[in-house]
């Protein structure tokens, strides 16, 4: 008899010899989930791990991402100074944010950079939780709850000297607009006084949005910002100032330095209408990478703008 078999046939014997019945006047507890916020991630970033994962981002994504997405990398020089872990705060229109964002990170960030992945989408299988978390030391986020494990597991990734990619937008864009800013980041950078750097990334919506089914070829922007300090600052006015940097990134990338600081220190209106907007309207008006590397300089669906001259 198979050892299995011999197994299967004690445990349906009565209790000693077998499993104890669980009493009928007790409720029974659900077992507790080892996916979604509750997947242990330790052991991805841990040097075996690392090695194998910077070769495949240095000699498979970075390669690929030159073909499919042809980055153009501006802002180094912003945060050519930074040495100390950060927050890289980005815009999210697609799945190729990530692979792009990570395959054009200065090499210091690149190979000791975690990534805050949605706990529900990437971590609701074992063989997702497990691929994504070894291709991109992911770790799993709440999106639509405050959890203390996933706060938790974020911050013990800044305190063991990891930078941490996040998607303030809590999930990517449905039709190309930005959406407005969660305060996650915010919170957890005022935490652990960790500084921020605002990125913009220009399209990835053309080229893998929300909903499409296939890759699109195109051109695509990393702009970098400077860092934002979140000392002495509580994280409500924090995530509106980094919204507003992104913008301000946007707008570079749309328009020029010089407007895109105008912008950033105005009082006008913002563009809510836009996102508002659905139809062919709004995907005719939402500006494109291609058109401003044109020299057609579309104005970008702004998030709400702050004041940084009070």
């Amino acid at each position: 008899m198979a050892p299995l078999s011999r197994l299967r046939k004690i445990s349906k014997l009565p209790f000693p010899l077998g499993r104890p019945n669980w009493p009928n006047e007790l409720p029974h507890s659900p077992a507790s989930s080892k996916l979604g916020a509750n997947f242990k991630t330790g052991w991805s970033r841990h040097q075996s791990a690392r090695l194998v994962r910077s070769l495949i981002t240095d000699f498979v994504t970075r390669p690929a991402i030159k073909v499919l997405a042809s980055p153009e990398v501006t802002g180094l020089d912003r945060i050519a100074h930074i040495t100390t872990p950060v927050i890289f705060a980005a815009n999210h229109a697609s799945h190729l944010d990530t692979p792009l964002l990570l395959a054009n990170l200065p090499e210091r960030f690149r190979h000791k950079t975690a990534v805050g992945a949605g706990a529900d989408f990437f971590y609701d299988k074992a063989w997702k939780a497990y691929t994504w978390t070894f291709l991109l030391a992911a770790i799993p986020i709440e999106r639509n709850k405050v959890s203390r494990r996933s706060n938790d597991l974020a911050l013990s990734v800044l305190t063991d000297g990891w930078s941490l990619i996040l998607f303030p937008e809590g999930g990517r864009t449905p039709d190309g607009f930005a959406r407005e800013f969660k305060g996650g980041v915010a919170h957890l950078a005022t935490k652990t006084n960790t500084p921020v750097v605002p990125v913009y990334l220009g399209g990835t919506f053309e080229i893998y949005g929300k909903g499409a089914s296939s890759f699109h070829r195109g051109p695509t922007v990393v702009n970098f910002g400077q860092p934002l300090s979140p000392e002495n600052k509580d994280a409500r006015s924090f995530v509106k100032e980094i919204e507003a940097a992104v913008t301000q990134l946007a707008n570079e990338v749309h328009g020029n330095y010089w407007t895109a600081l105008q912008h950033a220190n105005s009082k006008d209106a913002t563009l809510q209408e836009t996102r508002q907007k659905g139809g062919w309207i709004a995907q005719w008006e939402r500006p494109k990478v291609a058109d401003a590397k044109d020299g057609e300089k579309k104005r970008w669906p702004r998030l709400p703008i702050i004041d940084r001259t009070l």
